[in-house]
Protein backbone atom coordinates (compact mmCIF):
# COMPACT_ATOMS: atom_id res chain seq x y z
CA UNK A 1 0.00 0.00 0.00
CA UNK A 2 1.28 3.44 -0.53
CA UNK A 3 0.77 6.44 1.39
CA UNK A 4 -2.46 8.83 1.39
CA UNK A 5 -1.99 12.43 1.10
CA UNK A 6 -5.13 13.17 2.58
CA UNK A 7 -5.02 11.12 6.07
CA UNK A 8 -1.20 10.39 6.02
CA UNK A 9 -1.61 6.51 6.36
CA UNK A 10 0.08 3.80 4.46
CA UNK A 11 -3.16 2.50 3.19
CA UNK A 12 -3.84 3.73 -0.52
CA UNK A 13 -4.90 0.40 -2.76
CA UNK A 14 -3.76 -0.97 -5.69
CA UNK A 15 -7.03 1.43 -7.48
CA UNK A 16 -5.50 4.65 -5.97
CA UNK A 17 -7.95 4.69 -3.02
CA UNK A 18 -7.83 5.61 0.81
CA UNK A 19 -9.61 2.55 2.49
CA UNK A 20 -9.36 4.67 5.89
CA UNK A 21 -9.79 8.49 4.57
CA UNK A 22 -13.03 10.01 5.78
CA UNK A 23 -13.10 13.09 3.77
CA UNK A 24 -15.81 14.71 6.10
CA UNK A 25 -13.47 14.72 9.08
CA UNK A 26 -10.55 17.17 9.36
CA UNK A 27 -8.94 14.44 11.40
CA UNK A 28 -9.84 11.10 11.38
CA UNK A 29 -9.54 9.55 14.59
CA UNK A 30 -10.03 6.06 12.82
CA UNK A 31 -7.09 6.75 10.71
CA UNK A 32 -4.54 3.79 10.66
CA UNK A 33 -0.75 4.52 11.67
CA UNK A 34 2.05 3.20 9.05
CA UNK A 35 3.23 1.51 12.20
CA UNK A 36 0.35 -1.07 11.92
CA UNK A 37 0.90 -2.17 7.97
CA UNK A 38 3.89 -2.68 8.81
CA UNK A 39 3.65 -5.07 11.99
CA UNK A 40 2.63 -8.22 9.99
CA UNK A 41 3.11 -11.07 11.56
CA UNK A 42 1.62 -10.02 15.31
CA UNK A 43 1.24 -13.33 17.45
CA UNK A 44 -1.22 -12.01 20.56
CA UNK A 45 -2.67 -8.67 18.78
CA UNK A 46 -4.47 -8.20 22.19
CA UNK A 47 -1.02 -6.92 24.32
CA UNK A 48 0.30 -4.65 21.29
CA UNK A 49 0.01 -1.23 20.66
CA UNK A 50 -1.33 -1.99 17.25
CA UNK A 51 -4.56 -3.76 18.80
CA UNK A 52 -6.56 -0.74 19.14
CA UNK A 53 -5.63 0.43 15.67
CA UNK A 54 -6.88 -3.02 14.60
CA UNK A 55 -10.12 -2.82 16.58
CA UNK A 56 -10.71 0.78 15.12
CA UNK A 57 -10.65 -0.50 11.65
CA UNK A 58 -13.33 -3.69 12.24
CA UNK A 59 -15.51 -1.74 14.78
CA UNK A 60 -15.57 1.05 12.14
CA UNK A 61 -16.81 4.82 12.50
CA UNK A 62 -18.30 3.73 15.78
CA UNK A 63 -15.44 2.75 18.14
CA UNK A 64 -15.91 5.29 20.75
CA UNK A 65 -19.65 4.28 21.10
CA UNK A 66 -18.13 0.79 22.38
CA UNK A 67 -15.19 1.70 23.78
CA UNK A 68 -15.42 4.95 25.36
CA UNK A 69 -12.35 5.24 27.01
CA UNK A 70 -10.41 3.33 24.25
CA UNK A 71 -8.00 0.34 24.90
CA UNK A 72 -10.68 -1.74 23.87
CA UNK A 73 -12.26 -1.64 27.16
CA UNK A 74 -16.01 -2.42 26.29
CA UNK A 75 -19.28 -0.35 27.77
CA UNK A 76 -21.24 -1.84 30.33
CA UNK A 77 -24.70 -1.31 28.64
CA UNK A 78 -25.64 -1.67 25.21
CA UNK A 79 -29.12 0.22 24.39
CA UNK A 80 -29.29 -1.28 20.94
CA UNK A 81 -29.06 -4.58 22.19
CA UNK A 82 -31.59 -4.35 24.87
CA UNK A 83 -34.02 -2.59 22.54
CA UNK A 84 -33.77 -4.17 19.36
CA UNK A 85 -31.66 -7.93 20.45
CA UNK A 86 -31.23 -10.36 17.56
CA UNK A 87 -31.16 -7.71 14.90
CA UNK A 88 -28.38 -6.08 16.89
CA UNK A 89 -26.39 -8.92 16.68
CA UNK A 90 -26.92 -9.45 12.83
CA UNK A 91 -26.20 -5.94 12.22
CA UNK A 92 -23.03 -6.16 13.98
CA UNK A 93 -22.35 -9.68 12.13
CA UNK A 94 -22.59 -11.72 15.38
CA UNK A 95 -24.75 -14.00 13.89
CA UNK A 96 -24.30 -17.33 16.02
CA UNK A 97 -25.22 -15.11 18.94
CA UNK A 98 -28.53 -13.76 16.57
CA UNK A 99 -29.10 -17.12 16.17
CA UNK A 100 -29.04 -18.21 19.78
CA UNK A 101 -31.21 -15.03 20.84
CA UNK A 102 -33.67 -15.84 18.31
CA UNK A 103 -33.86 -19.77 19.08
CA UNK A 104 -34.59 -18.60 22.95
CA UNK A 105 -37.21 -16.17 21.83
CA UNK A 106 -38.76 -19.04 19.89
CA UNK A 107 -38.69 -21.53 22.48
CA UNK A 108 -40.09 -19.16 25.16
CA UNK A 109 -42.81 -18.44 22.54
CA UNK A 110 -43.77 -22.50 22.08
CA UNK A 111 -43.54 -23.07 25.77
CA UNK A 112 -46.02 -20.32 26.33
CA UNK A 113 -48.31 -22.21 23.44
CA UNK A 114 -47.89 -25.19 24.08
CA UNK A 115 -47.63 -25.27 28.29
CA UNK A 116 -50.23 -21.96 28.74
CA UNK A 117 -48.15 -20.19 30.98
CA UNK A 118 -48.69 -16.99 31.77
CA UNK A 119 -48.15 -13.81 29.52
CA UNK A 120 -46.75 -11.94 32.43
CA UNK A 121 -44.25 -14.81 32.99
CA UNK A 122 -43.46 -14.83 29.14
CA UNK A 123 -43.34 -11.02 29.44
CA UNK A 124 -41.07 -11.00 32.21
CA UNK A 125 -38.63 -13.76 30.93
CA UNK A 126 -38.45 -11.55 27.43
CA UNK A 127 -37.43 -8.46 29.52
CA UNK A 128 -35.09 -10.76 31.25
CA UNK A 129 -33.75 -11.63 27.88
CA UNK A 130 -33.28 -8.28 27.13
CA UNK A 131 -31.68 -7.10 30.53
CA UNK A 132 -28.74 -9.80 29.61
CA UNK A 133 -28.29 -8.95 25.42
CA UNK A 134 -27.84 -5.21 27.16
CA UNK A 135 -25.33 -5.94 29.64
CA UNK A 136 -23.21 -8.84 27.75
CA UNK A 137 -23.94 -7.57 24.11
CA UNK A 138 -20.30 -5.31 23.96
CA UNK A 139 -18.44 -7.82 26.09
CA UNK A 140 -19.48 -10.49 23.63
CA UNK A 141 -19.06 -8.00 20.61
CA UNK A 142 -15.30 -7.51 21.90
CA UNK A 143 -14.79 -11.73 22.15
CA UNK A 144 -16.25 -11.46 18.13
CA UNK A 145 -13.70 -9.03 17.36
CA UNK A 146 -10.59 -9.98 19.10
CA UNK A 147 -11.51 -13.76 17.36
CA UNK A 148 -12.09 -12.20 13.68
CA UNK A 149 -9.17 -9.78 13.79
CA UNK A 150 -6.75 -12.98 14.96
CA UNK A 151 -8.05 -14.70 12.17
CA UNK A 152 -7.42 -12.45 9.97
CA UNK A 153 -3.99 -11.63 10.79
CA UNK A 154 -3.36 -15.25 10.70
CA UNK A 155 -3.73 -15.79 7.32
CA UNK A 156 -3.93 -12.10 5.40
CA UNK A 157 -1.02 -10.70 3.57
CA UNK A 158 0.26 -7.00 4.67
CA UNK A 159 -1.02 -5.69 2.34
CA UNK A 160 -4.84 -7.33 2.60
CA UNK A 161 -5.04 -6.74 6.47
CA UNK A 162 -6.90 -3.18 6.12
CA UNK A 163 -9.39 -4.17 3.76
CA UNK A 164 -9.72 -7.68 5.38
CA UNK A 165 -10.43 -6.10 8.55
CA UNK A 166 -13.11 -3.59 7.31
CA UNK A 167 -15.15 -6.88 5.08
CA UNK A 168 -15.00 -8.54 8.24
CA UNK A 169 -16.47 -5.86 10.52
CA UNK A 170 -18.29 -3.06 10.29
CA UNK A 171 -22.22 -3.31 10.02
CA UNK A 172 -24.69 -5.34 8.08
CA UNK A 173 -27.81 -3.45 7.61
CA UNK A 174 -29.39 -5.49 4.55
CA UNK A 175 -29.00 -8.52 7.17
CA UNK A 176 -30.56 -6.39 9.94
CA UNK A 177 -33.20 -5.31 7.70
CA UNK A 178 -34.17 -8.75 5.88
CA UNK A 179 -34.23 -10.42 9.17
CA UNK A 180 -36.86 -8.16 10.81
CA UNK A 181 -38.80 -8.43 7.45
CA UNK A 182 -38.81 -12.50 7.55
CA UNK A 183 -39.89 -12.66 11.57
CA UNK A 184 -42.51 -9.65 10.59
CA UNK A 185 -44.39 -12.31 8.05
CA UNK A 186 -43.54 -14.79 10.24
CA UNK A 187 -45.53 -12.80 13.12
CA UNK A 188 -48.49 -12.25 10.36
CA UNK A 189 -48.78 -15.58 9.33
CA UNK A 190 -49.15 -17.08 13.04
CA UNK A 191 -51.83 -14.18 13.49
CA UNK A 192 -53.50 -14.89 10.30
CA UNK A 193 -53.47 -19.19 11.17
CA UNK A 194 -54.33 -18.48 14.49
CA UNK A 195 -57.19 -16.43 13.57
CA UNK A 196 -56.08 -12.85 14.84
Amino acid sequence: MEKCQKCGNMSVNDNGECVVCDESASVNPYAVSAAVTDSFPIDDISSTPEAEEYSKIFVGSKYYSFFPHGRDIPKSWNWAAFFIGVFWFIYRKMYLYAAIYLGLGFLLTGIQSMLGVSEVITNAISIGMGVGAGILANRLYKQHMDKKIAETLAVAQKSEIIPALKAKGGTNLVGALVAFGILFAIIIMSMSAMGI
